[in-house]
């Protein structure tokens, strides 16, 4: 038997040592990305962190449409007539340059100036912090190895007792064990999967929708009489939907599904 336990006492050994594993992948996650620079995230930097890039198109857009520049045209096409907002960023900018000429939706996407004002929203984020580099994700993957470790610790032990013939405890215990085995090795792959966004980008976004909780379509806010920060302000915060109660028709242009709900923040692979 390994390593001349009981059954139930290596049980208890074993839980022990994955809560401590689970404590280790955690800090890993929490302390990777707190320190930022620069200025806080615009509200399309806030999309972007929120639900990645037609989020944060999508308000860039929406600020076109309230500033009165953009039209929906025949098969689902979008135009600007105008100029862009005083004071616009550059991502509404690039927006408001790839439909110049009438767009869908999807076209507007794929636009290459829009492309790069993307890239440069995720550089800025990149640079100061806000999104985790690669190393980084690497880093919060490698946090789970103690949690493989543990796992085959517990796989060990199950084929020693079934190879040399020993007993590993009673069958509750082998069962608990077994089981055991199975969740950590679980727990440890989900765990591998980490958000783009950092610590710090994270505690912005919690901080922010309690903040604007009253923005937040789950709460059914009415919007008659709020201005244009309101509604971008929720739209960055909680995703498309306060577009959809504000103006469906055009937000159904945009892509908006009426069933979706709070847009949860892309978890990226790090197994790279």
């Amino acid at each position: 038997m390994l390593w001349g336990v009981s059954g139930s006492l290596f049980l208890l050994d074993y839980l022990a040592a994955v809560a401590v594993a689970v404590a280790v992948a955690v800090a890993v996650r929490e302390l990777t990305g707190r320190r930022v620079r620069g200025a806080p995230p615009d509200r399309v930097e806030l999309a972007y962190l929120t639900d990645r890039a037609v989020l944060a198109c999508q308000v860039g857009v929406a600020a076109l449409r309230r500033g009165g520049g953009v039209s929906v045209g025949e098969l689902a096409t979008l135009h600007v007539e105008g100029p862009p907002p005083p004071g616009s960023l550059p991502l509404v900018r690039a927006l408001h340059t790839a439909l110049r000429r009438p767009q869908t939706w999807a076209a507007v996407l794929a636009d290459p100036a829009v492309g790069r004002a993307l890239r440069r929203v995720v550089g800025r984020l990149v640079r100061d912090g806000w999104l985790l580099t690669r190393r980084q994700r690497r880093r919060v993957a490698c946090g789970t190895i103690p949690l493989f470790a543990v796992a085959a610790v517990g796989v060990a032990r199950l084929v020693d007792s079934a190879v040399e013939g020993r007993s590993a405890g009673d069958p509750a215990s082998v069962a608990g064990l077994l089981l055991c085995c199975l969740a950590t090795a679980l727990g440890g792959w989900w765990l591998t999967e980490v958000p783009e966004t950092g610590a710090a980008a994270r505690r912005l976004l919690r901080r922010l929708r309690r903040e604007h909780a009253d923005l937040d379509p789950e709460r059914r806010p009415v919007w008659q009489g709020r201005d244009t920060d309101a509604l971008l302000t929720g739209m960055a915060l909680f995703g498309p939907r306060p577009l959809l109660a504000v103006d469906p028709a055009f937000a159904v242009q945009l892509g908006v599904d009426p069933e979706r709900g709070r847009p949860r923040p892309e978890r990226k692979p790090a197994r790279r």
